[in-house]
């Protein structure tokens, strides 16, 4: 696959995990039903939740909780078929695109297992919803699935990042920069949560990795002089 290509698919993907990421905040009822860890919203929250009480503050009582349920049903539903391919395309078609050899490998490999380790939260989630507020067991299953995935996206960010930088000229530098930036911020967010650093530094991100990904499909040539660099990537 040429990086032309790569490029252009990565479009693609990231237009995709927009929509669907823009289609969370249109689902009827996702509105939680008490207290989120963190203030986070109802979905994030309950990622987050570490005990079976935070569970059940964060969904409340019937008949808030019934609708709650369905709507969480339904994002989860987005999330395991759409989301999570799409934004795993996007950023691993950015690493093929940008980055060679060892670098390449360790961070295409860094993002296969945080997609996977979010499907594996959905399953989880999906569990605690069927018999909630759920088990301690399955929140700390939950707690590791969830810190993995973001731990390693935050990195595979700032990775995807430092490779564009690195293709040379001014373009890839300033567009590549805001991604490492936005990276090493969701990076230092990971250390903090629950809160909303982590997730506004990945928007910032993967919105000037979109950014990037566009520029580099129309303008190949821009994107081209990191051959001879990259070849000790």
């Amino acid at each position: 696959m040429t990086s032309r290509t790569a490029w252009r698919l990565c479009v693609l993907a990231g237009l995709i995990a927009f929509f669907c990421s823009w289609s969370f905040g249109r689902i009827p009822g996702l509105v939680a039903c008490g207290p989120a860890p963190g203030g986070l919203g109802p979905i994030i929250g309950f990622e987050l939740a570490r005990t079976p009480t935070e569970v059940a503050a964060l969904f409340g009582a019937d008949p808030c909780r019934a609708t709650l349920v369905g709507a969480q049903w339904t994002g989860l539903w987005l999330d395991e078929l759409g989301f999570i391919p799409a934004y795993t395309a996007f950023l691993v078609l950015a690493a093929i695109a940008a980055s060679r050899g060892r670098f390449r490998t360790v961070t295409v490999a860094a993002l296969i297992v945080a997609g996977l380790s979010d499907e594996v939260e959905g399953l989880i989630m999906g569990g605690i919803m069927k018999a909630l507020p759920g088990t301690q067991a399955q929140l700390d299953q939950l707690y590791w699935a969830v810190h993995v995935k973001f731990g390693l996206l935050a990195l595979g960010t700032a990775l995807i990042g430092l490779a564009i930088v690195r293709l040379g000229g001014l373009v890839p530098l300033l567009l590549g920069a805001v991604v490492w930036i936005g990276g090493m911020a969701a990076i230092y967010g990971f250390g903090e949560l629950p809160g909303p650093v982590m997730m506004q530094a990945f928007t910032i991100a993967w919105f000037a990795l979109l950014a990037t990904a566009i520029v580099a499909a129309v303008r190949p040539a821009w994107f081209e002089r990191r051959r001879n660099a990259m070849l000790a990537m």
